[in-house]
């Protein structure tokens, strides 16, 4: 018997390009605003739950891993667990490669060049988060938390048939670890 095949169908863009090739743009996108806004508002007490269980705190912005923890952060909110929690991997790698290039990495008193520091970013995720660890370049705290991120995300990504997955949990941990990691190394104390 053959398995029955399921097909995702997204109309959407085909009738506003239908409706812009008759003369009635407008009408198109106001179609698709009015489909956005409702899919949006469809878990709108969901959203505001999940966007108060952020932990809050000053996060400095200046650096590339900003984009992404601003990513992390909508994908959680919008319940994008399964995206979340492999983008955490992403960010955690993301902040270990912003560590590394605040650095002057030195070997016998010689600094490392630019070009040089970059085969270290070619490294296996795990050795470098060791490494920054072996060289006390981050808190014991943060490569424990990035160590167990990465086995969370390579659990999603390379799953095996062994054990189950909750991934709303599983996503709530890893925003709660990369917050963790953020305190640890970058968040600016407000002093009372």
């Amino acid at each position: 018997m053959q398995k029955e095949k399921l097909y995702f169908i997204n109309g959407l863009p085909a009738l506003y390009h239908y409706l812009k090739q008759q003369g009635m743009e407008p009408e198109g996108r106001k179609r698709i605003q009015d489909f956005l806004v409702t899919s949006f508002n469809r878990d709108i007490d969901a959203k505001t739950t999940r966007f108060l269980e952020i932990p809050g705190g000053l996060k400095p912005a200046d650096m590339e891993y900003f984009r992404l923890y601003w990513e992390l952060m909508q994908l959680y909110i919008n319940g994008l667990f399964y995206s979340t929690v492999v983008l955490s991997g992403v960010l955690s790698e993301r902040i270990c490669y912003d560590i590394l290039s605040h650095q002057k990495i030195a070997i016998q008193d010689k600094a490392l060049s630019e070009e040089q520091i970059m085969y270290l970013y070619k490294m296996n995720l795990f050795d470098i988060i060791q490494m920054l660890g072996k060289w006390s370049l981050i808190k014991e705290d943060t490569r424990k938390e990035m160590i167990e991120i990465n086995n969370r995300r390579n659990s999603y990504v390379h799953p095996s048939k062994t054990g189950t997955l909750d991934i709303q949990k599983d996503a709530k941990e890893m925003i709660e670890r990369i917050s963790k990691i953020l305190e640890n190394e970058f968040e600016v104390k407000l002093m009372a």
